[in-house]
């Protein structure tokens, strides 16, 4: 039996393995654990929770803001505004008290930015793991009666993405020791900028109440091909992406090239991908303007028989893949 490989787990083992697994049928479940979509949504009461679990395990500097903000992206992306935050923390044996210190403000701090409350979790030292993780879980209320999912888009909508490709990774990336030796670390500090930009929750939130949004699913692990993937299988159809019209930061392009790392590939929270419906461009652009918020035009959605494309910089057609291991992990395997 092959191993997995380090990141997320493939797709199709997730349908044989994890996805025909999940206890009883509960009609108070709107939205379950499917490939593609970012976060449970239950019915209760007279309204809709939010529900959304993740990890954050590669990043050491940032591991406190990182799991809130990661999962409040998730949970805003269906259109709840994040509440309620539990967060595991797993230190490694050399943990010192400094360092569980450091990880509590983080999440603090970015919980207060957010309007969060930390409302539990778990706090271990323990030799299962040589760096810190923290397991991070947001609650939402979703904010009106309509809620938004990775796959409600149709052929013909329009395909955008906000801010630009690989801003997690490159925020991580950035504390590899060699990035400092080669890039120096005036180029360090214009990536640990960039943390501010993984908070996504606000262009979610405006884009889930224009009706004409037929879709949001937050860049993460694959980075913006990988998202593409995702978005079209979870809506059962093809898509197409022109990555001449995504948008790659000056840091991240040149991280990318010191590392030879592909940007397209790389962890992205802090952008999302949303679907608009064909002749309602203009009052999305509008909004998204109105916030101050960058976004591009990126692609469609497609006919299923049209398959699921990209053109590369050079102006060549490929199929986009099922997403595969982040480049993050590449990077991090190579030393």
């Amino acid at each position: 039996m092959s191993k997995m490989g380090i990141g997320k787990i493939p797709n199709s083992v997730l349908k044989r393995i994890v996805l025909n697994q999940l206890g009883v049928v509960d009609p108070d479940v709107l939205v379950g654990p499917s490939i593609g979509e970012d976060a449970a949504i239950i019915k209760h009461g007279g309204g809709n929770l939010v529900f959304k679990s993740d990890p954050i395990t590669g990043s050491v500097e940032e591991v406190g803001v990182l799991t809130v903000y990661v999962n409040s992206n998730d949970v805003a992306s269906r259109g709840a505004a994040p509440r309620w935050f539990l967060g595991c923390i797993l230190l490694p044996p050399e943990s010192v008290e400094s360092d569980l210190d450091k990880i509590c403000r983080q999440i603090d701090s970015a919980a207060k930015e957010l309007g969060v409350a930390v409302v539990g979790g778990h706090t271990e030292v323990t030799d299962g793991t040589t760096r810190p993780i923290v397991v991070g879980s947001m609650i939402g209320i979703v904010k009106n009666k309509r809620f938004i999912t990775s796959g409600g888009s149709s052929p013909g909508d329009a395909l955008y993405m906000t801010k630009a490709a690989g801003i997690e990774g490159t925020v991580i990336l950035s504390s590899e020791p060699r990035i400092a030796r080669d890039l120096g670390e005036d180029f360090v500090r214009r990536c640990k900028s960039m943390l501010p930009k993984v908070n996504a929750v606000d262009e979610c939130l405006i884009l889930a109440d224009l009706d004409c949004v037929t879709s949001i699913h937050d860049v993460t692990e694959g980075g913006v091909l990988g998202c593409a993937w995702e978005m079209a299988e979870a809506s059962s159809l093809g898509i197409f992406v022109n990555l001449a019209s995504v948008r790659v930061f000056d840091e991240t392009a040149a991280l990318c090239s010191a590392l030879d790392l592909d940007p397209f590939r790389l962890m992205g929270s802090g952008s999302v991908l949303f679907t608009v419906m064909a002749g309602k461009e203009d009052s999305v652009e509008s909004s998204l303007e109105r916030a101050g918020i960058l976004y591009s035009r990126i692609g469609m959605m497609r006919d299923p028989g049209e398959g699921r494309l990209f053109m590369d910089l050079d102006g060549r057609l490929s199929s986009i893949p099922p997403p595969r291991s982040d480049e993050l992990w590449r990077a991090r395997a190579m030393g």
